[in-house]
């Protein structure tokens, strides 16, 4: 019988998450006695929750808004992705101590593969924080071109991107394949609205629009309405939540667990 350890997710605002119920399904498919709760934490009490968390006996942690970036100086080793990244979207505790990784770009990639039926050619990100970055990272990886549009693109890592300003949103829509939201635009306490409005009309017909966050924000319902391929944040969570919890057990996750986890987000896009 395995002893019961704590997992959970850690972030400001944390209410809508729905990882506790998507990891709750996993350990009640996998047979373990495991907890996944979500934990309201602020940049300014990371490092407290951390230690606390190890302290506990915590099994594992996920980080999201405004936390991966902010845990990167806070953890004993990283991961490749997480240090190239700059962001940490998964802790493992290990005798050694803490060791950050990042899960959201492959997580996404994973996603990625359900709506389309091939990677784009060209790619439009929009936000510099640490999920745009883990998307970016993977898509350059993938052999994507990508469009990086932030509001200091003079700040985004030189990754081989395009960066672009939001005054140049416009003239690069009618080119772009995929279009990524990776800003909190959209999200409950997120920011009201983008610099500048974004046209979904002007994006090929044969486009898709991807959110990071969910449920569906306003873009993603104007380009679901204007007749594009959408997806809401759910896959990705799926995506980086399976990669973060084999992880964690050691082990990689039977498809009976996975489709647990796709059936406990109660996304159309992952039945």
């Amino acid at each position: 019988m395995s002893v019961p350890r704590c997992f959970g997710v850690l972030g400001h605002p944390i209410g809508h998450s729905l990882s506790p119920a998507m990891h709750g399904a996993a350990f009640e498919a996998l047979g373990l006695p495991h907890r996944y709760l979500a934990f309201d934490v602020t940049p300014d009490t990371l490092a407290s929750a951390l230690e606390g968390a190890a302290a506990l006996g915590f099994g594992g942690l996920n980080l999201t808004v405004p936390l991966k970036t902010h845990a990167v100086a806070l953890m004993d080793a990283l991961s490749p992705e997480a240090e190239a990244i700059g962001a940490v979207n998964t802790v493992c505790f290990t005798p050694q101590g803490t060791v950050g990784r990042n899960t959201d770009g492959a997580g996404f990639v994973e996603s990625l593969r359900m709506l389309v039926p091939a990677l784009p050619a060209r790619a439009l990100v929009l936000g510099g924080g640490g999920a745009s970055r883990a998307v970016v990272h993977a898509l350059l990886h993938e052999g994507v071109r990508v469009d990086w549009v932030s509001r200091r693109p003079e700040a985004l890592p030189e990754w081989g991107a395009t960066r672009l300003g939001y005054d140049a949103l416009g003239a690069a829509l009618p080119s772009t394949d995929l279009l990524v939201n990776g800003t909190t635009v959209g999200m409950a306490g997120g920011a009201p609205d983008f610099p500048v409005p974004i046209d979904v009309a002007a994006l090929p017909r044969s486009a898709a629009v991807a959110d990071l966050v969910y449920p569906a924000t306003a873009l993603v319902r104007r380009a679901e309405h204007a007749g594009l391929r959408v997806m809401d944040g759910l896959p990705m969570l799926w995506g980086q939540g399976v990669l973060a919890l084999q992880h964690w057990l050691g082990q990689t996750l039977d498809p009976d667990t996975r489709d647990a986890m796709r059936r406990a987000l109660g996304s159309s896009l992952l039945k």
